[in-house]
């Protein structure tokens, strides 16, 4: 297959599953949601004109149809919002099984729409051009450059950016990109500066990093702490739309004022990604979105990002990382072009989020083709040449350490010839659906020559490898209802939700799995290693070390207990020294050593082993 077919055909696959979901009328209807997506519906349009730049002249037709058929259900759902001069794009946040926001919606369809312009031009009839264009720069005018302003979320003001982006391009306004430019701001303002970016950051006043940021709303803070954690699935977004915001408008990305930012956040993308092109899915502000601790739904932000900034900046590191969440992606597309976000296993369940918000999301993949194709011609795709690359150097190569610690997000990533590994360190608190459920340790350990999971993981806390367990104390009704009573009513929601999609035994288990694992497990005796928020990370020069203790399910620290966690790499593997200096009166407690270890020894209090 040549390079241009490997490419092409996942796409068109993709394409193909979208249009064969269309009605009578045109409609792109969700068979989850019972609904038409007209965000991710707008994704259809990207992906026909991407592929229509590069197809055959006989395949161009069929594309022009398609991108106009959607342009026109678009069109047709641009609405006033009441009495306000917003126009906004139906149904947005107006039907709750739409799953989205205005925003976010109306981002994806202006920044479609200008797309459908630019890219079939004079094809297009002079009235429909002239409906596409007015409503793509109509819904940018009047909310979307409002909306960069005033949204708290990174990846909402980014998306918006798009859509604004895309309108300026098609009107010339001013006042477009210098909206585009204040995002830009605002995201850079926002930013970490290990560049991870916060899901949803937290109000002044909290000793958080972002005090002090001038573009913040203390009134837009999170309702849960947890939603103020990084998030392995949003990452990318946010540098894939601020890099083609910035070129959309006109702008330089490699400017002083862009570059930085920009290449903090494609380094932390690296630094979440495996050698498998799979991200550490265990960091992640949003856990309930997932069925599994891992997810692919977000590899076409991935893609972009990394193949955007590898022809913008040059680094050959972005070109692999972009070449392994292209292939990882592949890997889980069905035959029919279906996407899903993980596959079926032990333990995990189906995803939130439904595969036409997917199939909408690959239109950033369709983008990322011709990059992508220029990627792969410079570097041949043989095994030995797409290995570490240059996001490990050649030391590493041969089998010498490197460590890479992100302080913001508190997460190490070890490398060597053997193992990738992440251990994290402090995160904020958590629940049963917000902030990342694991941290004080290991989160993942990969084989880097074939890609093995090391280290099995369940995404609750259960009985997990690489941890301490005990108990401590009684259950606490209490303490549990505080932890997930709140989650309860949005328990219902996920039920009801899953009752219109027909899976009716999974409705009626959602308000009880809640009660289970959101109320009734943060209240049991329960402690372990992975429930702490708080340990002391140490740097080593070939590791990390975790001052750390035993804590409660909602990160209540246990008196008096002490762990010192070791972990370092050393050309063979991963080296893993476990003490327990005080248990803190905890019972029980036991260790669970990973099934794939060697060089296990065992003794009071301590324990060690390698993972290669």
């Amino acid at each position: 297959m040549g390079v241009r077919a490997e490419l092409l055909e996942p796409l068109r696959r993709v394409l193909g599953w979208m249009l064969a979901r269309r009605d009578r009328g045109g409609r792109i209807l969700c068979p989850d949601h019972r609904i038409e997506h007209t965000g991710k519906s707008a994704g259809a349009i990207v992906i026909a004109c991407e592929l229509a730049r590069l197809a055959g002249e006989q395949d161009r037709d069929g594309l022009l149809d398609a991108a106009v058929g959607q342009g026109e259900r678009l069109v047709s759902r641009l609405e006033r919002e009441g009495e306000s001069t917003c126009f906004t794009f139906r149904p947005g946040r107006h039907d709750p099984y739409n799953c989205s926001n205005n925003t976010i919606d109306g981002g994806a369809c202006s920044d479609a729409l200008a797309e459908l312009v630019l890219t079939f031009g004079e094809r297009l009839p002079a009235d429909a051009r002239e409906r596409f264009t007015r409503a793509s720069v109509l819904h940018a005018q009047t909310y979307l450059r409002h909306a960069v302003v005033d949204k708290a979320i990174p990846a909402q003001v980014a998306w918006a950016m798009t859509g604004v982006a895309g309108a300026h391009r098609l009107a010339g306004h001013e006042v477009l990109e210098l909206a585009v430019r204040e995002g830009a701001a605002r995201l850079a303002a926002r930013q970490h500066g290990d560049g991870s970016y916060p899901y949803h950051p937290l109000d002044g006043g909290t000793g958080h990093p972002l005090d002090g940021d001038p573009y913040h709303d203390e009134e837009t803070g999170p309702g849960h702490v947890g939603s103020s954690d990084v998030s392995a699935y949003y990452q990318s977004r946010v540098s894939a739309f601020l890099l083609f915001a910035l070129e959309r408008a006109g702008l330089d990305p490699t400017d002083a004022a862009h570059e930085p930012p920009l290449l903090a956040g494609l380094d932390f993308l690296l630094g979440l990604a495996g050698p498998d092109g799979i991200k550490c899915g265990l960091v992640e502000a949003k856990p309930w979105y997932w069925g599994a601790d891992y997810e692919v739904a977000s590899h076409p932000f991935d893609v972009y990002a990394l193949a955007r900034g590898w022809r913008r900046f040059g680094h050959r590191r972005h070109g692999v990382g972009a070449l392994r969440a292209w292939r990882a992606w592949v890997e889980h597309l069905g035959s029919d072009g279906q996407p899903a976000d993980h596959r079926p296993g032990p333990g995990r369940t189906r995803s939130y989020q439904c595969p036409l918000f997917w199939a909408g999301h690959a239109a950033w993949m369709a983008r990322a083709l011709r990059d992508l194709e220029g990627i792969l011609e410079q570097s041949p795709s043989t095994p030995e040449d797409d290995a570490p690359g240059d996001d490990v150097p050649d030391d590493v190569r041969e089998g010498g350490p490197r460590v890479r610690n992100f302080p913001d997000a508190s997460l190490t990533r070890l490398d060597d010839g053997r193992v990738s590994a992440w251990v994290r360190g402090a995160r904020p608190g958590f629940n049963v659906h917000h902030g990342s459920p694991h941290g004080a340790g290991l989160l993942r350990v990969v084989s880097r020559a074939g890609g093995e999971e090391l280290l099995r993981r369940c995404r609750l806390g259960g009985a997990n490898e690489g941890e301490w367990s005990g108990s401590a104390g009684l259950p606490s009704p209490a303490r549990g209802w505080r932890s997930g009573g709140r989650e309860l009513r949005f328990s219902l929601w996920l039920a009801r939700n899953a009752w219109r999609a027909g899976r009716r035994a999974e409705a009626l288990a959602w308000p009880a799995r809640v009660l289970t694992r959101g109320v009734g497990a943060f209240g049991t005796s329960r402690v372990g290693s992975p429930f702490h928020c708080a340990p002391l990370t140490c740097l080593l020069p070939d590791g990390v070390t975790l001052e750390s203790r035993l804590a409660r399910r909602d990160g209540t620290p246990v008196a008096g207990s002490e762990l010192l966690r070791t972990f370092r790499v050393d050309g063979g593997g991963l080296l893993v020294e476990e003490r327990l200096l005080d248990g803190g009166g905890a019972r029980g407690l036991d260790y669970r050593v990973p099934g794939l270890a060697t060089e296990v020894e065992r003794s009071p209090g301590r324990v060690s082993y390698r993972l290669r």
